[in-house]
């Protein structure tokens, strides 16, 4: 039993003895150490708005039907590909289970519809008006190549950290060497609208619609945000 013991601190001992080594090692190493940073701002090209058609809600007492045809023509003509950028999200009915009669079933039926730009999407929302449907909000606005331009700003950060190491050594004369640790730490600004953006608070009437009435608007671009801490060795 005391042989086992002996041999185990003596494990211990050589695992501490190792790592200790290691860190002597690196700690000892001349090294420089720099913050690259670069931002890149890129349009937004994927625009996501939540529509909710509700029978209850219109005077006309249309069913959900007519309702929703009266929503796909009017998507199409804005020149909206309903079978491709429209899907239904959920679908709910409201009514009275003690005095259950025909009407008394209210349905309401939640879409989700995805537009490119700022002014398709103004077009969107002066169609849906037109035709009485104002349940309508912008749900999330991105990019779809965001990961390309993420991998560009976090090429443009390494060299942005390069620079400054080698203006910062060759003030001294001091050659240098290979990175010897990366550290990364990027995000992404996609943008999540919680609040309905609604027609008239844009301040556009219904004769907009034509298309070279439509303010020609633009969304704020994405900020991609890139940081990397570098340390390179001095030789």
């Amino acid at each position: 039993m005391k042989t086992k013991l002996v041999l185990a601190a003596m494990a211990v001992c050589m695992t501490v003895g190792v790592n200790s080594m290691y860190a002597q090692d690196f700690s000892k190493t001349p090294y420089i150490e720099v913050i690259g940073k670069a931002e890149k701002y890129v349009a937004p090209d994927e625009i996501s708005l939540s529509i909710v058609i509700n029978e209850k809600d219109y005077a006309k007492k249309q069913s959900l039907e007519a309702l929703e045809k009266e929503m796909l023509s009017a998507l199409k003509k804005v020149g909206i590909d309903t079978k491709k950028d429209l899907t239904v999200v959920d679908m709910s009915s409201d009514f009275n289970s003690r005095k259950w009669r025909k009407g008394d079933i209210k349905l309401s039926k939640a879409y989700k519809l995805r537009t490119s730009t700022a002014k398709q999407t103004m077009q969107v929302l002066l169609a849906l008006d037109e035709v009485g449907i104002s349940e309508v909000s912008i749900s999330q606005i991105k990019c779809s190549n965001i990961e390309q331009y993420k991998d560009e700003a976090r090429v443009m950060a390494m060299k942005d950290a390069k620079r400054k190491a080698k203006i910062l050594t060759d003030a001294i004369d001091q050659p240098l060497g290979k990175a010897i640790y990366i550290s990364e730490n990027d995000f992404s600004n996609v943008r999540n609208y919680a609040r309905p953006m609604m027609l008239k608070s844009a301040g556009v009437t219904e004769d907009a619609l034509v298309e070279n009435e439509v303010p020609d608007l633009d969304f704020e671009n994405i900020k991609i945000d890139c940081r990397v801490n570098v340390k390179f060795a001095l030789e």
